[in-house]
């Protein structure tokens, strides 16, 4: 039996989850550009909600900044791949550390784990080392959902922290060299071959391919104690 519809508003004179068509409909009715969606499981729409998207950019050599022109992608249109990545450092900074991912190539059927590690790094390089890995894996022009438990990865991306970095020759707004540059160009060109819509999940509860991202990454890190 169907549970109790709920409501999404991504778009609207308030948004949220609401638990009737009324409540809905008053925050969308008229809006110019409204975007909403039904759903039987509130954690569904919980993640419809929360899902920012990154529109591709930067074909060949990568924009400074996405072009306006560049058409949207469906929110709602089925992934290529849903791909889970972590890092993990033993000690912060400069001790041993790991990075995995697990992809799930929904095209092809296929669920596929990477992961590695380093005697010497930082828990942010290795969370940046697992993204890259994870999107130079992909097929180029894919529609990707990427769930990632690293904020400084994911903002970098949905609030145009990397834009800004280019702009200015890839100093911070400090004025101080930007940390992590060669792994930053390097994911510039590789999200440039694809469409990304990023997923923030929050690490350590029980999510099972956060959980066994975060496995592989230790265990690789605990290869170098």
């Amino acid at each position: 039996m169907a549970g109790k519809k709920v409501y999404a508003v991504r778009n609207g004179r308030k948004t949220g989850i609401f638990t009737t068509w009324a409540e809905c409909k008053a925050q969308v009715d008229g809006f110019p550009g409204a975007r909403f969606k039904g759903f039987t499981d509130p954690n569904e729409a919980t993640k419809w909600l929360n899902l920012d998207y990154v529109p591709p950019y930067g074909r060949g050599k990568a924009a400074a900044a996405p072009p306006a022109e560049q058409p949207a992608v469906n929110m709602d249109d089925a992934a290529d791949y849903i791909i889970y990545t972590d890092g993990s450092c033993l000690r912060n900074p400069d001790g041993p550390g790991g990075w995995a991912a697990v992809i799930a190539d929904q095209v092809e059927g296929k669920l596929t784990e990477l992961h590695g590690g380093e005697p010497s790094t930082t828990n942010n390089r290795m969370e940046l080392t697992a993204a890259l890995q994870a999107l130079s894996f992909a097929r180029n022009g894919s529609l990707i959902d990427l769930y990632t438990d690293s904020q400084y990865l994911k903002n970098a991306f949905t609030k145009n922290w990397l834009a800004g970095w280019k702009r200015k020759g890839w100093m911070t707004a400090a004025g101080t060299p930007v940390k992590n540059q060669d792994l930053w160009q390097q994911l510039d060109a590789a999200f440039s071959a694809h469409q990304v819509r990023f997923h923030w999940v929050k690490g350590h509860v029980g999510v099972a391919q956060n959980e066994r991202c975060d496995e592989l990454a230790k265990a690789e890190a605990m290869k170098y104690q």
